[in-house]
């Protein structure tokens, strides 16, 4: 019997489980851990960003951003099939006292113009409009990809407009192998991003959200209301980094790109 029904359900491998037993560890909170701030390091490179911060999940990803870019009454825009919508459990009204306008897209994509004419700048009766969310790829559209050019293009629309941009990458490194651009450049202009190790990398635990200086700073201060620090993390970060065996085959895979 095969089960096709989730990346989610990848297994960490003998080689992953394996790295555990020699990992460097620490206080992570105290940023003591060598190895948590390795893969943090790694992935604020590959995304183009200063700086990161490793979570338990990316749906804490999401919510931590949201927290960050957002104040209570404010508005974030998004695709109707997203994951904040459809899977997060009203997380973001209930921890950032969120609205959210979920717009209809072509296969969980959004057009520039859309987006331009959901825009409220907010007055005493409508919530003003904060933040852009976009997922890369897509999940519920079956894992499309958004064109390049379009997922800048609405970036600088809601920069145009004031809004905070984030994306939900959990997949985004299907995207670069599909494309053969780097994560880099999908996340560029973008002011927070993240990807997964949970998924289709096969880590049991972990995700990682990038961004600025100043945006890592507050979403430590978020992470620790939330839960506070995972002390020893490196003990999963290990396999974060070790990610899955890389596969001989004639194309680049996903894996490939992505192993540390």
């Amino acid at each position: 019997m095969y089960d096709f029904y989730s990346d989610t359900k990848t297994k960490p491998t003998a080689a992953m489980r394996k790295t555990v037993l020699t990992a460097e560890v620490g206080d992570e909170q105290e940023g003591e851990d060598p190895t948590t701030t390795a893969l943090c390091a790694r992935v604020a490179d590959l995304l183009g960003k200063d700086g990161a911060v490793f979570l338990p999940s990316g749906t804490m990803c999401n919510e931590i951003a949201i927290r960050v870019h957002i104040r209570p009454g404010e508005e974030v825009i998004c695709e109707r099939s997203c994951h904040i919508v459809n899977f997060e459990g009203g997380a973001p009204a209930v921890l950032s006292g969120a609205m959210i306008k979920a717009l209809d897209g072509d296969r969980g994509t959004l057009q520039p113009g859309q987006l331009k004419s959901a825009i409220s700048t907010g007055s005493r009766y409508t919530p003003r409009s904060r933040m852009l969310c976009v997922e890369q790829t897509a999940n519920m559209a079956g894992g499309a990809v958004w064109p390049l050019d379009q997922i800048r293009a609405v970036c600088t629309v809601a920069k145009d407009a004031g809004l905070a941009t984030h994306m939900d990458g959990a997949r985004l490194m299907n995207a670069v192998v599909q494309s053969g651009r780097s994560a880099s450049e999908w996340c560029a202009g973008y002011d927070s991003c993240w990807i997964d190790f949970s998924k289709g990398l096969g880590a049991p635990v972990g995700a990682v959200l990038a961004g600025s200086h100043d945006f890592i700073d507050h979403a430590w201060a978020v992470k620790q209301q939330l839960g506070g620090a995972m002390r020893q993390s490196g003990i999963l970060a290990a396999m974060c980094l070790q990610g899955p065996s890389r596969r001989k085959t004639g194309r680049r895979s996903c894996i490939s790109q992505i192993h540390f």
